[in-house]
């Protein structure tokens, strides 16, 4: 399997349709930085499956399409297309015959991301289930990008893993055990909710036997209880009507009482209204006095508080004026004193100003000084600084010389040792590899290949069936619930019905249950008998002036009449005078016919006379007969609705087994095929592996060839490499004894700096401070004098403002006088005045207060008689509330009677002459006592019982099978683990003995190892350990960028020896090393390419020089990347022609 073509479209730099072709072994992909390079290989992992924005160097997914440059807009949609070749049948499965398959990621700005597999739309888990084992992913050991091969080095033990299992292949057995728990974690969750549906319907059992035991029992006990009822009911009712006539006559005999107390309360109530007119008018004098006493108290008191006010006033300002003298003499004296300290401070800076002139001009001199002796000392720290460097510049070199002459020394001695080696595992390849081993394979392959085919089949077949009998049951119960929401409306409109004819009075009822007519003919006898519905059994049996009612079992109708349509009951004698006819031309042909008297019907209600015609409303229709009959059309729907839903019951009862048994089947199928396919799996996985083994035998014996050849001449080179170091050593000597000879020199000039530096900078110091404490001085002067200056303004200030108000206060307090003689003489006459008006105040009071009295004594009268009038009414609403009661528990007894079906007349024909309500009472009660006892009952018990039973079985069943499924889960986990285990031990140590002898080769010497972090194979991490010849590093942290890169790729070409990718791509993993390393890095890569398609970035020339192929990435037009291929051969060919 190789990779062969990559067409890109809108992913990121490259906008164009742009196809990239990997025709040789080995493909270099250079072009300078920035140009989009490396979006080749993050095109490759992102059509792999890359679900993380992060690792494709973006913030979110939709950063992979162009967003456009300074000449071109962004484009709605980014694809890239993988094409592979299969020519060496690498893939498994139904991609087995294909040579080539095309796999292509789409996405949109929207964020919708498609996969494509030769065309048709699929899965991103059917991508990376086809490399799953392979190599192949977007974070496995086949694609290493920048800065990855040292982070690989320095990755977790649980990372470090990954990788390892991916060479052994086991990455699709843990899929396959991460589904295998999933299994076991819902068949265990399904085990506990079946479990404990079937605890609690073992507990349902006992109860519904228990309960049906109960039910015959209820039946029996709520029969008698029934027949005491309804005979408790009618002595109750004998009993309250006696009291209501007893209770009616008591209420006429209050009645008159209470006219007679009206008459007197009226009386009473003409003489209080005129004492009340009376006593409006004399308050109404009174409120008109005191309004005139008030207005006069309030002018007295508004001349006092005036006279109050300018007697305050006067004093207030006198103080105010005094106080303001004593300011304005304190404010003189202040100012005086700001004055003297102002002069006093102008003076002394006038005397500080020449001795900080002249430290200042002292302090310039120095610091020029001090600035020429620094620039001096920092020359000669300069030079001396220069010759360190150049000085232990020799050393290193000196030593870098004599280290590499040791280690070129030790890689000669290591070289010979493995020229060695590889002599004798040639010696030892050379065997005929035996490829007889994998026909038992082949054969096995073959069977299981048709035993799928035909499981296949079955399990489709099963599926089917399955199917139909699922949308059978959802016909099913979509009927069921139809027939239940015709069941509800159909019952709904029962109730109604129900209601309605309730309102009816109770004797009504009786009247009209009584008649029993044709069904035929409800709706004539409904509008002949009109009003006359409304009479009662009394009046319908009394024979009136205008209409009699007679008896239809004690008088024979007439054919072809009305009345020969009843039944039974009481009805009018006019029915015997009105004809029937089946149809309307039937009705007015016998119109003509008619007598006075007579009159023709039909069945729809129309109604004829000799010389009329009625035809009847929607109204005529709704009475008590018309709903009669509708409820007893209901309650034959409903019955048949009721039995069509338990025959419909019962049908799911049946689909729901025959749905189990289809699933159970389905089940055992697809468990039947998921087993060939991990046998058949298990077989390919097998064949590969032995076919693997042999290809690696015979690339070994390749590689041990090609590496003896390159071992000899990597040993030349190293014998070259010694002599010119010992040239080099020799010009290294010379020019250390030069250099050692100008330090004593350099050291005597920085001293003398140093020494004229440090004096020059002790006196500028001494200078500073002083003129430091001159400046501030002179500034805490300033500050005061300019405090002084603002004190004395803000006094002065200050003191004009006084003045001011000391004026102002002088002419306000001349103002102000004392109160005046005409003021005193109108305050005398106001309070006269008032003492006037204060009399007749009073006088008007003790008026008021006699005709109180009066009207209190005529009140008094008034509500005595009105209490006397107002208990003989309450006596009377007692009574009538009295006869209400006696009404209605005598209406709820025929109630009763009436929901108990219960004939009034045939039971008080039956009744007991000893019958009483307490004994008939007792009775009832030991009936419910004994009701009460029994509990709830469930009459469905028995039905529900045997229900309950069959679904215990099932659910019985249903548990043994999923403790079946759950141990051949189990088992299917150990068989998972147990092979992981063997694959993932076997691998990692062959990896480990892979990079023990890839390290040394690599490194020219030392030692690098694997090791596990745990016991069980399961859960351990892999750590890596690598020491380069001449050192002991405690962790591999230790190492240098170098020397990670090559621990890295001598790991990841350890694990391609084992199991070969595809192809492998590295992003510029030649970064960090030298020449040298460029060199054997190369030369592994030619080695492996015989087996494995190299695909690299590189800036390196050595590099470069390597590939067979090399593509170009340019970015002439900003933000746009573009394609050049060139193959070396062809280039080498023209160049020589």
């Amino acid at each position: 399997m190789r990779l062969k073509q990559i067409k890109l479209a809108g992913f990121k730099s490259f906008v164009d349709p742009t196809q990239v072709a990997f025709p040789a072994a080995m493909t270099a992909v250079v072009g300078p930085n920035g140009c989009g390079k490396s979006n080749v290989i993050d095109a490759v992992r992102w059509v792999l499956g890359e679900s993380s924005a992060k690792n494709l160097r973006g913030d979110a997914m939709t950063d992979v399409i162009f967003n456009g440059s300074t000449q071109r807009k962004p484009v709605s949609q980014a694809s890239v297309e993988l094409m592979f070749e299969n020519t060496q049948g690498r893939l498994q499965g139904s991609l087995a015959d294909r040579s080539e398959i095309a796999i292509k990621r789409l996405v949109t700005r929207d964020g919708q991301s498609n996969y494509f597999l030769n065309g048709t739309k699929c899965r991103r888990r059917d991508i990376t289930d086809i490399f799953l084992g392979t190599g192949l992913g977007p974070r496995s050991y086949a694609i290493i990008e920048q800065g990855m091969i040292s982070r690989l080095i320095e990755s977790k033990p649980a990372d470090l893993r990954i990788f390892i299992e991916e060479a052994a292949g086991i990455s699709k057995y843990k899929e396959r055990r991460r589904e295998t728990e999933n299994r076991i974690k819902h068949t265990r969750e399904n085990l506990d909710r079946l479990s404990d549906v079937r605890e609690e319907l073992g507990k349902n059992l006992d109860k519904l036997k228990r309960q049906a035991a109960a039910a015959a029992r209820f039946k029996e006990l709520k029969a008698q209880e029934r027949k005491l009822k309804a005979e408790l009911a009618c002595v109750k009712w004998l009993h309250f009507h006696g009291l209501l006539q007893k209770t009616e006559l008591d209420i006429q005999h209050k009645l008159t009482e209470i006219e007679q107390f009206q008459a007197a309360q009226s009386g009473d109530q003409l003489l209080v209204l005129q004492l009340k007119e009376q006593q409006q008018e004399l308050r109404a004098e009174q409120q008109q006095l005191q309004q005139q006493y008030y207005q006069v108290g309030n002018q007295i008191t508004r001349l006092e508080q005036q006279q109050l006010h300018q007697r305050q006033r006067r004093q207030s300002l006198t103080d105010e004026l005094r106080s303001l003298q004593l300011t304005l003499q304190e404010a003189d004296s202040y100012m005086a004193q700001q004055r003297e300290q102002l002069a006093e401070l102008e003076f002394q800076l006038e005397q500080a100003a020449p001795d900080s002139e002249l430290k200042q001009e002292q302090f310039e001199s120095l610091t020029e000084q001090a600035e020429h002796a620094q620039e001096q000392l920092l020359q000669a720290q300069a030079a001396l600084q220069q010759w360190q460097q150049q000085f232990f510049a020799l050393q290193q070199q000196q030593q870098q010389n004599q280290l590499k002459a040791q280690h070129s020394q030790q890689q000669q001695q290591q070289l010979l040792n493995r020229i060695s080696q590889l002599q004798q595992e040639l010696a030892q390849l050379d065997a005929v590899i035996d490829s007889a081993a994998a026909e038992p394979l082949l054969a096995k392959q073959r069977d299981s290949q048709q035993q799928l085919e035909l499981l296949q089949q079955q399990s489709a077949e099963a599926e089917q069936r399955y199917q139909e009998l699922q949308q059978a049951q959802q016909q099913q119960k979509q009927q069921q619930l139809v027939r239940q929401s015709e069941l509800k409306q159909l019952t709904l409109q029962r109730e109604q019905l129900n209601h309605i004819q309730q309102q009816v009075n109770q004797q009504q009822q009786q009247l009209l249950k009584q008649l029993q007519i044709e069904p035929k003919w409800a709706k004539a006898v409904s509008l002949v008998l009109g009003d006359l519905q409304h009479a009662t059994p009394e009046q319908a049996g009394q024979q009136s002036a205008e209409q009699s009612y007679v008896s239809a079992s004690q008088c024979s109708a007439r054919a072809g009449t009305l009345a020969a349509v009843v039944r039974s009951g009481l009805y009018p004698d006019v029915f015997h005078q009105v004809l029937l006819a089946e149809t309307i031309e039937q009705a007015q042909a016998t119109q003509k016919q008619l007598q006075a008297a007579q009159s023709v019907i039909c069945p729809q209600g129309i109604w004829f006379g000799s010389n009329w015609q009625l035809v009847p409303g929607q109204a005529a229709s709704d009475n008590y007969l018309t709903r009669q009959q509708q409820l007893l059309e209901l309650a034959e729907q409903i019955a048949q609705l009721e039995q069509q839903i338990a025959e419909q019951q019962q049908h799911e009862v049946r689909f729901d087994t025959e749905l189990l048994a289809g699933k159970q089947q389905w089940q055992h199928s697809v468990q039947q095929l998921q087993q060939t396919k991990e046998q058949l799996q298990q077989i390919n996985t097998d064949l590969l592996l032995l076919q693997q083994q042999q290809q690696l035998q015979q690339q070994r014996r390749l590689q041990a060839s090609s590496e003896l050849t390159a071992q000899q001449q990597d040993f030349e080179l190293l014998s070259l490499q010694l002599d010119e170091l010992e040239l080099h050593s020799a010009a290294l000597d010379q020019q250390y004894q030069a250099q050692k000879a100008k330090e004593w020199q350099l050291q005597q000039l920085q001293t003398q700096s140093q020494q004229q530096y440090q004096q020059l900078k002790q006196q500028q110091d001494a200078v500073r401070q002083q003129l430091q404490q001159l400046q501030l001085e002179q500034q805490s002067a300033q500050k005061q004098l300019s405090f002084s200056q603002q004190n004395l303004q803000r006094s002065q200030q200050q003191q004009q403002q006084l003045q001011q108000r000391f004026q102002l206060v002088q002419e306000q307090l001349a103002e102000v006088s004392e109160p005046d003689a005409e003021q005193h003489d109108s305050l005398q006459l106001l309070l006269e005045q008032r003492a006037e008006v204060e009399l007749l105040v009073q006088q008007k009071a003790e008026a008021l207060h006699q005709l109180d009295d009066k009207l209190r004594q005529a009140e008094q009268g008034h509500q005595g008689v009105a209490h006397l009038l107002t208990q003989k009414q309450k006596e009377l609403a007692d009574l009538q509330l009295s006869a209400e009661g006696y009404r209605v528990r005598a209406n709820n007894m025929l109630e009763q009677l009436t929901e108990l079906q219960v004939n009034f007349k045939e039971l008080t024909e039956t009744l007991p002459a000893e019958a009483n309500e307490q004994d008939w009472q007792q009775q009832l009660e030991k009936t419910q006592d004994a009701v009460a006892r029994l509990g709830p009952i469930n009459l469905a018990a028995i039905e529900e019982f045997e229900q309950q039973d069959q679904r215990k079985h099932y659910l019985d069943a249903q548990h043994q099978d999923l403790v079946s499924a759950l141990e051949t889960l189990e088992t299917a986990i150990r068989k998972i683990d147990r092979e992981t285990r063997q694959k993932f031990k076997e691998t990692f140590e062959q990896v480990n003995e892979g990079l023990q002898t890839l390290f040394p080769k690599v490194f020219g010497g030392g030692s690098a190892y694997l090791d596990l972090t745990e016991e069980d194979l399961l859960e351990t991490g892999v750590t890596i350990m690598a020491r380069p010849p001449g050192k002991k590093n405690s962790t591999i942290h230790l190492l240098s960028g170098g020397e990670k890169a090559l621990t890295a790729l001598s790991l990841v070409f350890s694990i391609f020896r084992l199991n070969p990718a595809p192809f492998c791509m590295l992003d510029e993993v030649d970064a960090p090393l030298d020449d040298a390393n460029v060199g054997r890095f190369c030369n592994l890569v030619r080695e492996m390419s015989e087996t494995v398609q190299f695909i690299y970035i590189s800036h390196n020339k050595i590099a470069m020089e390597m590939a067979a192929q090399l593509m170009g990435v340019t970015m002439q037009e900003p933000g746009v990347s573009r394609v050049v291929a060139v193959d070396v051969e062809d280039a080498v060919k023209m160049a020589q022609a």
